[in-house]
């Protein structure tokens, strides 16, 4: 069994043949925190010194009692790690993060050297084991988890995230060098790409709980379901085919958070223009197109930080912010329905938008034939080419059941059908053989 730790630790513990269980006990943490930080999809905008809660009842499980507290406080005086000693019992536990200097050093990966540790461990993932395949969703779940394999070389997510200048690679600037300097995304995609190579020929899905990027499928209060294939970042499931090597496809809704949040409020408002403006949007998906060209505020802005920006707009705490006022200017009902939910609680909006988003997307998802390879994903559904139209149809007929509004329009333009995986032709080892091959047939003809 392996665990990360951090290179150094060792020699900085001055660890001996009779210390490995503290040793193992220290790397055990250092697994722990960075599930909770680096690992977490939750927490990938996060600093690297961003604190995580970890309970007193975990640590006493996998550390034992008596050693938790003399663990934490080694981490601490050593500078590996800081603790932020505000708790609340009941509500949140306290909080560790990583110091500059743990952020600083390597993370590897190291065998878990004391055999009682090893069984403790092995035990008590048994046990998690048993009681998550109680739930026929998280079985499920994992049963497809384990479906997955990597096929792209890991240059290519290497390459896709360094984006080294010309300056850099006339200095010959190593872009995994480079790529290490964001220290936070480094870290998750390395660990889910090596983790998930590990699993290629792995078939037992027991095997996964072991894995040092598993995440126990839990339920939010929203419904939301959050598990390991969740968090994995965009790249990596590029890099990713099911077992078998056919290609992984999906099914997703158009801007789903503002939409689901515009149908919400169509509900109680008037018929007007806006609503009438809104609706269209909707069933056309154009909602962050329609932001982005007739707002100064978002208009030069990317795919990816405009769809951040927009959700902040609408979840964040203040209503006075640029990015809400900016929305206001082309929704203003819309944003001051918005702005009054959230007045007292300004996270009732996320969890009205995540709650409505489960009610569509696990719902279908339950009913799924079992035999169906599909993996759910918040506001997607992952499956094969052949079960597209199936799922987007059940898709559809649910949405409309939620928001009888939409009774009789077409939806195809909300649900869309795309490709996850490389093709074969574009994976870089097949790419780079056909550069070469067109390259030595150019040499040839001059």
């Amino acid at each position: 069994m392996e665990l990360y730790s951090l290179n150094g630790l060792k020699e900085i513990l001055n660890v001996s043949v009779h210390k490995a269980e503290l040793y193992d006990k220290c790397n055990w943490f250092i697994t722990c925190l960075l599930k909770r930080t680096t690992l977490n999809d939750k927490q990938k905008d996060k600093p690297d010194n961003y604190f995580a809660n970890i309970s007193s009842e975990e640590l006493k499980k996998f550390l034992g009692t008596r050693d938790y507290r003399p663990i934490i406080e080694t981490l601490i005086s050593n500078g590996i790690i800081t603790r932020n000693d505000k708790y609340s019992k009941g509500k949140f536990s306290k909080s560790f993060a990583f110091t500059e200097k743990a952020i600083k050093m390597d993370k590897v990966q190291v065998e878990v050297q004391s055999k009682s540790f090893a069984k403790r461990l092995s035990d008590i993932n048994d046990k998690e084991y048993q009681e998550t395949i109680k739930n026929p969703l998280f079985k499920r779940i994992l049963e497809n988890t384990i479906k997955l394999i990597i096929v792209e070389e890991e240059d290519y997510y290497k390459s896709e995230l360094s984006s080294l200048t010309e300056e850099e690679m006339n200095n010959e600037i190593d872009p995994d060098e480079k790529l290490k300097e964001r220290w936070h995304q480094y870290n998750r995609y390395t660990s889910f790409y090596d983790e998930f190579t590990a699993l290629n020929k792995v078939e037992e899905i027991r095997q996964l709980i072991d894995s040092k990027v598993y995440q126990k499928p839990i339920i939010a209060k929203s419904g939301r379901i959050y598990h390991t294939v969740s968090s994995i970042p965009r790249l990596i499931r590029k890099s990713m085919r099911v077992f078998g090597g056919q290609y992984l496809w999906e099914v997703d809704m158009s801007a789903a958070q503002p939409t689901l949040l515009m149908l919400e409020w169509i509900k109680v408002a008037n018929e007007s223009e806006e609503a009438l403006l809104i609706k269209s949007l909707i069933l056309n998906g154009k909602i962050y197109s329609h932001i982005q060209k007739n707002t100064t505020y978002f208009k030069s802005l990317g795919y990816g930080k405009l769809k951040k920006e927009v959700l902040q707009g609408l979840y964040e705490e203040f209503i006075s912010s640029n990015r809400n006022k900016a929305l206001k200017t082309l929704f203003p009902n819309f944003i001051n329905w918005v702005n009054k939910t959230k007045k007292g609680n300004y996270k009732t909006v996320s969890h009205i938008g995540q709650k409505l988003e489960a009610d569509i997307f696990v719902e279908v998802y339950k009913k799924l034939p079992k035999k169906m390879f599909c993996l759910i994903i918040h506001d997607s559904i992952l499956c094969l080419e052949r079960d597209t139209n199936t799922i987007k149809e059940l898709l559809i007929k649910r949405t409309k059941e939620l928001f009888p509004t939409l009774e009789g329009k077409n939806l195809d333009k909300l649900f869309k059908v795309n490709i996850v995986s490389i093709k074969d032709e574009d994976i870089l080892q097949v790419k780079n053989e056909r550069l070469m091959r067109e390259f030595i047939l150019r040499k040839k003809l001059e």
